[in-house]
């Protein structure tokens, strides 16, 4: 039989095979009904396995994809050697998975199906269009120092004003609500969108109950890490209130010498602290959901996995990290000429939010796979063969 047959594995075209090879992968399980399938008859477009007649037997294919991830119970996260990553190699296989499943076999309602998960998976969490409002030009020192005392004068009279107070632990208790319930979709819509990095044709309903619980234990960590990571801001801003804002304002708001220590102390730390608690959530997000997903298992068990990645290939690690701003700085140097190509009417859709999820999944789903292509370098077992 002739081989004319090429299909998508990891983002990778392999082939050509003829259709009996790519009949006994299908038998196997190494290929799924979602994945991309080629040959000429097909002309420029791929084609899920799934719609090949012949290729999987009847109740296979009619199956719907599993309504939960099967954990994989008999890997060990720690304890074994993998493989150094390529933070390079990763990024070209996310891309390849990228265009394969959103351009190679473009349909429109998968793309705004896969849309919707992605920003359930990033809602609340950032802004997609930079805030210029403060493009004015550098204020003067005089000007800034104004501004600074007036804040402190407001922030006085609001502290002593039972009214002013009230109104702000309201505002305060209703933000900290919607970051609750954000952070509560935010956690099952990364199980969501990472099951359709898998399974680009499930259903959405599909996926938010394959999210039920780990989107659950993972909302719960979150809760967790962030009211420890409240509790160390606040100790910093108490500090800082004692050292500086206060022989500040004792001073009469005059700027003396002895306050630029403890000031340059204070920036530093709150710096280094933000910082620390930024890269701790991306790399829950980029590494502890993919063990979550194929293991079943809690937030804190995946964190061991990944703490052994760090132990074995720091400077892997660092090289993803720094892969991936240079990735996410060359997208954005993109996004920005096509909206000014555009004059401006490209950066419209960004300011909404469902459409912005929508316009910038080519975004999302790159640097979804990026970080599953990394882990799946480092160790293959921790895959599931299925995924």
């Amino acid at each position: 039989m002739e081989k004319i047959w090429y299909y998508a594995e990891a983002g990778m075209q392999q082939g050509p095979v003829d259709f009996d090879e790519l009949r006994a992968r299908a038998a196997s399980g190494a290929l799924q009904p979602y994945d991309l399938v080629w040959q000429p008859a097909f002309g420029d477009s791929w084609r899920s396995a799934g719609e090949v007649p012949g290729l999987f037997v009847p109740q296979f294919v009619e199956a719907p994809p599993p309504s939960d991830h099967t954990p994989l119970s008999d890997v060990p996260l720690t304890g074994l050697v993998g493989t150094r990553p390529s933070g390079f190699s990763a990024a070209v296989q996310a891309f390849e998975r990228m265009r394969a499943v959103l351009f190679r076999a473009f349909d429109i309602t998968r793309w705004f199906s896969i849309g919707f998960c992605a920003w359930i998976a990033y809602i609340g969490s950032q802004s997609s269009v930079p805030d210029f409002s403060q493009a004015g030009g550098a204020a003067s020192t005089e000007s800034f120092k104004e501004q600074i005392d007036g804040a402190l004068r407001h922030s006085l009279s609001v502290l002593t004003s039972p009214p002013k107070l009230a109104l702000i632990a309201s505002i305060v208790l209703v933000v900290l609500a919607l970051a609750l319930l954000f952070c509560r979709l935010r956690s099952r819509g990364d199980f969501m969108f990472l099951h359709r990095w898998y399974r680009p044709d499930a259903s959405i309903g599909q996926c938010w109950w394959a999210s039920r619980a780990s989107g659950h234990e993972l909302f719960v960590w979150r809760v967790y890490f962030f009211l420890i990571a409240a509790l160390l801001f606040i100790l910093t801003m108490v500090a800082g209130y004692g050292m500086v804002v206060r022989p500040y304002i004792a001073a009469g708001y005059q700027w003396h010498a002895a306050l630029v220590k403890p000031t340059v102390v204070c920036v530093t730390v709150s710096a280094l602290f933000s910082i620390a608690v930024q890269v701790i959530a991306h790399l829950a997000k980029a590494f502890v959901v993919p063990v979550m997903y194929w293991h079943g298992v809690s937030a804190s068990r995946a964190w061991l996995a990944v703490f052994s990645l760090f132990n074995q290939h720091p400077f892997a690690v660092l090289g993803y990290l720094c892969c991936g701003m240079l990735c996410s700085l060359f997208a954005g140097f993109v996004i920005l000429g096509i909206g000014l190509l555009t004059c401006c009417v490209g950066f419209i859709p960004l300011m909404l939010p469902y459409l912005g999820a929508v316009a910038m999944l080519p975004y999302t789903y790159f640097f979804r796979g990026y970080a599953v292509c990394f882990l799946s370098q480092w160790r293959p077992d921790l895959v599931p063969a299925s995924a």
